[in-house]
């Protein structure tokens, strides 16, 4: 006999009255039918969507990491391109005979007399490194790095001051650059030797020329707003062997104290 409805009957253990609940035969079998579509679509979803979801986490942590080389290599390319432009600025001064690993070739050599000893050969080393602070004054702009091909870098920091306006070497090196540039208008640009370059940008007026010696501490600019700039102030970097470092981990006077939250637009140097 085929039955066409059922009663779930439900009795509470103290005297209360139970509840009943009826079901069609037909209900009954559509919900065997969903469960059972349930159960086959959770299989299913088990074995070929789960491993596709799993493998799609993995590729996107792959993308993500292709993205972070791919802006590491965008940063490496505009460091080598800042590169060639100091090289072109002192190719054009200097000519190609200059070698910045901090001696002259046999040419200039010659023209100097024949034996003369290069600057960094008489000098010290402590002297040398560039770690005496430009300007005493603050920090508008530190060192930034930013990722992503069409950012702009800032590799170096800008330092202001309202009572010191006199620019000073940061370490005792041999200018190599002491002219007029689009960027960074009155621009001095100092090798110290084994490897060490500082630029100073915007100044007002030079005050040393090029091939010529200067000590540590020694003034050789005006502090200006020459060149792209939004006002006065020094713009002072640090390389070495061709990569650019932050003066403010390099120079001990430069912490957090010398900081302004304030920093200057854009464009500025």
């Amino acid at each position: 006999m085929k039955h066409e409805k059922y009663t779930l009957l439900i009795l509470p253990d103290n005297e209360a009255s139970g509840r009943s609940m009826s079901i069609t035969a037909r209900t009954l079998n559509l919900l065997k039918v969903m469960a059972l579509l349930l159960v086959v679509g959770l299989v299913l979803f088990s074995i070929y969507f789960l491993p596709k979801a799993i493998n799609y986490n993995k590729i996107v942590s792959e993308n993500d990491f292709l993205l972070s080389e791919r802006q590491e290599v965008a940063v490496l390319l505009q460091n080598a391109k800042r590169i060639e432009e100091i090289n072109q600025f002192l190719e054009s001064t200097l000519g190609t005979h200059y070698d910045l690993s901090g001696e002259m070739t046999d040419s200039v050599d010659m023209a100097n007399g024949g034996g003369e000893l290069s600057p960094f050969e008489t000098m010290g080393l402590l002297d040398d490194l560039p770690t005496y602070l430009p300007i005493k004054g603050f920090v508008n702009r530190g060192f930034i790095v930013r990722a992503g091909l069409f950012s702009q870098d800032h590799l170096g920091i800008d330092l202001s001051s309202i009572q010191d306006r006199v620019v000073k070497a940061a370490g005792r090196g041999y200018v190599i650059f002491s002219n007029w540039t689009y960027r960074y208008g009155n621009m001095i640009i100092i090798d110290h030797g084994n490897g060490y370059l500082t630029v100073y940008g915007h100044n007002e007026q030079n005050l040393v020329t090029q091939r010529q010696v200067v000590d540590r501490a020694e003034p050789i600019a005006v502090m200006g707003n020459t060149g792209i700039s939004g006002g006065a102030h020094l713009h002072f970097e640090i390389w070495h062997n061709g990569v650019p470092l932050d003066p403010a981990t390099f120079i001990t006077e430069l912490t957090e104290d010398n900081f302004t939250p304030v920093e200057q637009e854009e464009e500025n140097g």
